[in-house]
């Protein structure tokens, strides 16, 4: 089919894999992540417009005794001066696996996917309507 094959459907398949990076990647790091005990030592909270951003930073021992600090991703206030277990993936350390914060992210993955593959659909729609117009048009002709 050559709608799906297209420079637009390309371009939606190159869209709906950038959604996919993300969760793919904390899943990675949540699942199969090297574990670590960590103690968040500051949070700051950072504001833009309607947006609260906190970053917290702490300290962490990797299981083979190496030390380490820095942000740490998916803490907030609530564990500052605590010690949590961290896991580390592709973008650094990650703390509470799959609670607080990964279920709206993972939400909007699905409706940034679901919205591609919307928009793939109509490509192919339109694409076999003009087919039928065109073949339609050529069966006139003779």
């Amino acid at each position: 089919m050559r709608a799906l094959r297209s420079r637009a459907a390309v371009f939606l398949y190159v869209v709906a894999l950038a959604f996919a990076v993300w969760p793919v990647a904390i899943a990675y790091t949540v699942l199969a992540g090297e574990k670590a005990h960590a103690r968040v030592l500051s949070c700051h909270r950072s504001h833009t417009g309607h947006v609260r951003t906190t970053t917290c930073t702490g300290t962490w021992i990797r299981t083979d005794g190496s030390p380490g600090d820095g942000k740490i991703y998916n803490v907030d206030e609530r564990d500052y001066g605590r010690d949590i277990t961290i896991r580390f993936g592709p973008f650094g350390p990650y703390g509470h696996g799959w609670g607080r914060h990964v279920p709206p992210a993972t939400g909007g993955f699905g409706i940034g996917v679901a919205a591609c593959l919307g928009v793939l659909a109509m490509l192919v729609l339109d694409r076999r309507k003009k087919d039928a117009a065109a073949a339609w048009r050529a069966s006139q002709k003779r």
